[in-house]
Order: C-alpha cells, then sequence, then structure tokens
C-alpha cells in the first residue's frame, strides 16, 4: 500500500489524518507498520513514486481497461496519460521558432508527479472503470 499527499491545503491534511487513522493500526496490528516519509515538493519525483506510479496506477489500468474491445499496455497507458495530463513547456528552437513539448515524468517535480498521478487515477476511474486497490 502506498499513497502520497501533498500537504498545501487543509482538505488535504484531513484526508491525510483520515488515512492514518484508518490505517495505522491494522498495519501494526499485521507487522507491517506504515512507514512515512517526509520530503519538500519541489525536489524531482522519487522512486516511490516511480514504483507505485507502475505497479499501483498504470499495472491496474492495463489490467482492468478496455477500449473498443482492446487492451493496452502499461507503456502505452503511460503516453496516453503523459501527454493528456503532462506538465508542458515551452522550447525555443536554434530556428527561434517555439514549440511546446511534453515535460518528461522523470523531469516533474515530487508535487507535479503526485497531482499528475492523482489525475491518471481519477481518469482511469471515472472514464475506464478501473478499480484502484486503496489498502491491505
Amino acid at each position: 500500500m502506498q499513497r502520497e499527499f501533498i500537504l498545501n491545503q487543509p482538505s488535504v491534511w484531513q484526508a491525510f489524518m483520515a488515512f492514518i487513522r484508518q490505517n495505522a493500526k491494522a498495519a501494526i496490528a499485521s507487522g507491517k507498520p506504515l512507514m512515512l516519509i517526509v520530503t519538500t515538493a519541489d525536489k524531482k519525483r522519487n522512486n516511490e513514486q516511480n514504483r507505485r506510479y507502475w505497479k499501483a496506477v498504470l499495472q491496474p489500468i492495463a489490467q482492468q481497461a478496455w477500449v473498443a474491445g482492446r487492451q493496452y499496455s502499461a507503456e502505452v497507458w503511460h503516453e496516453h496519460y503523459a501527454r493528456k495530463f503532462g506538465v508542458c513547456e515551452d522550447m525555443t528552437l536554434p530556428n527561434g521558432e517555439v514549440v511546446t513539448r511534453r515535460k518528461s515524468t522523470t523531469e516533474m517535480t515530487v508535487a507535479e508527479f503526485s497531482e499528475y498521478m492523482q489525475r491518471v487515477e481519477a481518469d482511469a476511474a471515472s472514464e475506464l472503470g478501473v478499480l484502484f486497490e486503496v489498502g491491505p
């Protein structure tokens, strides 16, 4: 189980505290206590986020989602969502042309990547009916 919270508004703090209350006792009783990692949100996304993204977000989408009678790999869903929700930035080419490109998810900050994953999960749940595991 892994969840990320960016504590940037009161409602997120409330959701964080509800998550801890709901899961801490059960986790300790099971012998698998919760581990809290605290970091600033401006750092580059981290390995824990990347593992969660591929295992707990993209894998369920690839396993559960059907579009026009077809399933797609996690890699395809990654590209789809990176284009749909990824951070874009303008880049000036040597000839002066300004183009907008999708920022690689590896270049996102912790906060950007957390927000991105939340948007992916919300879209997959509402548009594709994907169910995500929220606890043990």
